[in-house]
C-alpha cells in the first residue's frame, strides 16, 4: 500500500454527495506549495483531490471550509484524466484519505469531544444501575 501525507489548502468549499449504495462522500481540492527549484522565488503548486467516505466524510463537510489548512493522510493514488469542453487534456491526482487534520499554525480550534465526554459522564452518573453500585462501593472500604 502507499501511503502519503499532504498539508495545503483547501480550494473550494467541501463537496458532499452519496455512493450508489446511499454511502456519504466527501470531496475536497487541495492546493500544495512545493518548495522553489533552486531556492529562490516561488515553487509551483500541486492541486490533489481527496475524497473519503462515512463518518470521516461527514466530519469534514461540516468542518471545514475554503482556505482552511489541512493536512491528509491516504492511500490510494489514482489519477484521472479527462478532454476539456476546449478539447484540451486534463488529469488530476486523486488521494483516499485515512485523516484529515486541521492545522493549528495559523488558526484555533475547538472539538466537540470534551464536551461529549462530560455528557456521555453526567448520563452515566444519572444511571440507576450506576448510582446503585456506586452507594455499596461507598459502604466498602478496605484496610
Amino acid at each position: 500500500m502507499i501511503t502519503v501525507t499532504i498539508t495545503g489548502n483547501l480550494t473550494d468549499d467541501p463537496r458532499s454527495f452519496s455512493t450508489r449504495d446511499g454511502q456519504s462522500g466527501c470531496e475536497l481540492r487541495v492546493a500544495v506549495d512545493l518548495p522553489p527549484r533552486g531556492g529562490t522565488g516561488e515553487g509551483p503548486t500541486r492541486y490533489f483531490k481527496v475524497v473519503t467516505f462515512g463518518v470521516m466524510a461527514e466530519h469534514a463537510a461540516s468542518s471545514v471550509r475554503k482556505g482552511d489548512r489541512v493536512t491528509v493522510q491516504g492511500y490510494d493514488l489514482t489519477s484521472e484524466a479527462w478532454v476539456s469542453d476546449g478539447g484540451e487534456a486534463r488529469s488530476k491526482v486523486a488521494i483516499r484519505a485515512m485523516e484529515i487534520a486541521v492545522s493549528l499554525r495559523w488558526d484555533t480550534l475547538t472539538t466537540g469531544r470534551a464536551v461529549r465526554s462530560a455528557a456521555w459522564a453526567a448520563a452515566k452518573a444519572a444511571d440507576p444501575q450506576v448510582q446503585a453500585e456506586n452507594a455499596v462501593l461507598a459502604g466498602v472500604t478496605t484496610d
